[in-house]
């Protein structure tokens, strides 16, 4: 098949590393356009974009995708994943068997921006991706295949983005590769009545609120590993101190939400119900690399002291 890619990430570079390897033509590429990076704040060019170049594609990074169908209309099929900007109907009919999505849940659970983030949050026992055509509602589209993922007490948002984008490679050949007679499988609908949502989750969410319970927040921990990681802040008399949670284990010890209840061989938090030991933290404060729990309480006593407390935000967010 003649087929074009849309996407931007590193999720996305894996997924079309896997088209490249099989039998079918990839002509085109969509991505996002580069963003600046670094000291010295240089525009660099996304996972797809640098994998695309060095394999010689065709590479277009437009801010709108008006005027983009021409480009489309030679195509079989135009397959997306993590792409970044909405595509206008106008772009779902361009090329002859429309748009195809490769989507990191079991749809239709966790239709939306953030699906691995929001099946760690909530505690779900699996995920997947799902090999979708996409229509004119967000990630309702008819589904081609799926395929599972279990999910364990270690699973993080890093780790299961990159099982997910080698798993979606590997369903989307199949998908392309399933066409009889030079059309695609006919896909099937999805239940509606079992529709859940992941909307985009904002920068500011990765702070931990430890009102919640150990649980919830240990979750919190994984879901925000690998974007931006979850934090929690110190005030101190002569600045703020925030500390990036990397990796935490529960504690069955009651204590205040947010104090330090101990700082023996590594921190322990007190959380809404028992409390969190901090197994990996990073500071912004030092050489700011992260660093183990009892380096954390060898090197940064005073951080510890017993009934200290961290911030909370505001509102508990649903977890």
């Amino acid at each position: 098949m003649n087929i074009g890619f849309a996407g931007t990430p590193v999720f996305a570079a894996t997924i079309l590393d896997a088209l490249l390897a099989s039998k079918h033509d990839v002509s085109l590429v969509l991505t996002q356009p580069g963003r600046p990076a670094g000291r010295g704040r240089r525009v660099r060019p996304g996972p797809v974009e640098s994998l695309s170049l060095g394999q010689g594609l065709v590479v277009h990074a437009p801010t709108d995708l008006r005027g983009v169908e021409t480009r489309l209309e030679p195509l079989d099929v135009l397959v997306v994943a993590a792409y970044g900007l909405l595509l206008p109907k106008r772009v779902l009919t361009a090329p002859r068997f429309g748009c195809i999505n490769v989507h990191a849940s079991l749809l239709p659970r966790w239709r939306g921006a953030s699906p691995i983030e929001h099946a760690i949050l909530h505690g779900d026992n699996e995920t997947g991706v799902s090999i979708m055509r996409i229509t004119s509602r967000l990630d309702a589209g008819p589904v081609y295949r799926q395929a599972t993922l279990p999910l364990t007490n270690k699973s993080t948002t890093s780790s299961v983005t990159e099982a997910l984008a080698q798993l979606g490679g590997i369903e989307i050949v199949k998908v392309l590769d399933h066409a009889e007679d030079d059309a695609l499988d006919e896909p099937q609908p999805q239940a509606e009545s079992q529709a859940s949502y992941a909307p985009r989750l904002s920068n500011e969410a990765a702070q931990i609120n430890w009102r919640g319970s150990a649980i919830q927040i240990e979750r919190h921990i994984r879901a925000f590993h690998g974007r931006g990681m979850a934090f929690t802040t110190l005030q101190l008399p002569d600045r703020n101190v925030r500390i990036r949670v990397l990796e935490a284990k529960l504690v069955e010890r009651d204590g205040s939400p947010g104090q330090v209840l101990a700082a023996e061989s590594e921190p322990v938090i007190g959380c809404g119900q028992n409390a969190l030991a901090l197994r990996t933290i990073q500071l912004s404060i030092g050489k700011g690399r992260a660093m183990s729990g009892t380096d954390a309480v060898n090197g940064f006593a005073y951080l510890w002291r017993s009934g200290t407390r961290f911030e909370n935000p505001e509102v508990l967010q649903d977890a």
